[in-house]
């Protein structure tokens, strides 16, 4: 079907989008975005001199995104969810420092740990970082049509390197929004809808003390929030409960208007700053998964680094994806 391939397309682009546009202005607070690039980013802009990121090229994309293609590589190339396969690729581009874009510290100490054998466990590492979930991302789409499937690899995918009771419901609320996006599950242009769907992602919630910060999207949600509220209710850091929700919001705020939703995401940086590469990836897959790869400016995706080779494994994992679904 050529809507699925388009959004399969879509939660792609969008994610490497979301990444490549919010690394910009990751870490750097209101009033210095305000002053250097004179409003908000709309578009790809040289990374903040306070940024991370600062030194890359706008339409470059972080080793978040390199995370994902990795997966979605592996996918494609096995047909299958091989966490082996997907160790060795890790494992090669860990050795690979150069091309590295300021990867997540704890990321490469798992890699290093996994690839000699050791459980990363036994020395007592754990992480919550949003950017241990976001390859859950191809996960969605692999299993697009199973959200409980979507959830079991999703959390298969990510424990593998982050290790804690955060990242393995974070991945399970992300890969089954992803699956439930793609095959509209739920019609988001009517509100109660939005509910529903936020409802149908706390049963994959495990800890309770997680379920707690879908209820406070919901009551957002009802209160027509700003962007500013939301993130002082839900913030907007690098933990995983903290920027998966208000990304969901984020999302769900604009549905009839998803590309205003996009460039709230990316600029959600608020009074201290935040994680919004990690922000902007999410909505970006969200927005892509649900209206597909045209809602995108198509300006943005011919100038994102490799959008090419992100269309053309998104269009072999879609049809890896449908030929294993006429199979069963």
């Amino acid at each position: 079907m050529q809507i699925i391939r388009d959004k399969f397309k879509g939660a792609i682009l969008g994610a490497a989008l979301g990444d490549a546009i919010g690394k910009s202005v990751e870490d750097v607070v209101e009033e210095e975005v305000m002053e250097f690039y004179g409003g908000r980013i709309e578009g790809f802009v040289p990374p903040h001199p306070s940024s991370p990121a600062y030194g890359q090229l706008p339409e470059e994309t972080s080793d978040e995104t390199t995370i994902m293609r990795i997966l979605l590589e592996s996918v494609v190339s096995k047909k299958e969810i091989d966490i082996k396969d997907f160790l060795r690729r890790l494992t090669l581009w860990y050795e690979d420092e150069v091309n590295h874009r300021y990867p997540d510290p704890m990321l490469l100490t798992s890699i290093d740990l996994l690839s000699r054998g050791i459980n990363p466990s036994l020395h007592g590492l754990t992480s919550s970082s949003v950017e241990g979930i976001l390859r859950s991302v191809v996960v969605g789409l692999f299993h697009y049509y199973n959200p409980e499937l979507a959830v079991e690899g999703s959390k298969l995918v990510s424990l593998l390197t982050h290790r804690s009771e955060a990242i393995a419901d974070g991945a399970s609320l992300l890969g089954a929004s992803v699956s439930y996006l793609v095959s509209e599950e739920f019609d988001l242009r009517d509100f109660n809808e939005r509910i529903r769907f936020l409802n149908a992602l706390k049963r994959f919630i495990k800890e309770r003390k997680f379920e707690k910060t879908i209820d406070m999207v919901q009551e957002l949600l009802f209160e027509q929030a700003s962007l500013d509220m939301a993130i002082r209710n839900l913030g907007n850091g690098t933990f995983v409960f903290e920027a998966l929700p208000l990304s969901l919001f984020i999302f769900l705020s604009n549905i009839e208007t998803p590309i205003e939703g996009f460039w709230w995401a990316v600029n959600s940086y608020g009074e201290f700053g935040g994680d919004t590469d990690s922000i902007g990836f999410l909505v970006g897959a969200f927005v892509g998964s649900y209206f597909g790869e045209s809602v995108f400016p198509r300006h943005l995706i011919e100038s994102l680094e490799n959008s090419r080779k992100y269309e053309e494994l998104a269009q072999k994992l879609y049809d890896i994806t449908e030929n294993m679904i006429i199979r069963r």
